[in-house]
């Protein structure tokens, strides 16, 4: 079955290589255009790629879920699985929501009011 993938997706891909190539891939435009294409990014392609990163070690176990059962990630877990201080992944954090804010991006969701329950893994 062929899943449908929205033209944006593919602009949004093919501008980011080229800034990538251009700028190189730690420039604030080439990580502006990641974010953009990440945005665009068909679900079943999201999925296979976030498969692929637990199998890679790539992402931190998740630290807990809210009572609708979203996975949550404590910025202190996510320094110590990177091997970074928490300075460091608080200052990444911070300029990823820059960037999805100058891309015209929400950033509901990234950090979470701290009355929220959040039940922590065991």
């Amino acid at each position: 079955m062929t899943e449908h993938v929205n033209p944006e997706f593919f602009k949004a891909f093919d501008h980011y290589k080229a800034m990538r190539i251009q700028y190189g891939e730690h420039h604030p435009i080439t990580e502006q255009a990641l974010m953009l294409t990440m945005h665009y990014t068909p679900e079943h392609i999201k999925e296979e790629m976030h498969q692929k990163a637990k199998e890679l070690n790539l992402l931190p176990p998740v630290s807990g879920y809210t009572d609708d059962g979203e996975p949550m990630y404590c910025l202190e877990d996510i320094a110590k699985h990177f091997g970074i201080s928490f300075e460091e992944a608080e200052q990444q954090l911070l300029k990823m929501m820059d960037n999805r804010q100058k891309v015209g991006l929400s950033n509901d969701g990234v950090l979470i009011d701290s009355n929220i329950n959040f039940n922590r893994v065991q």
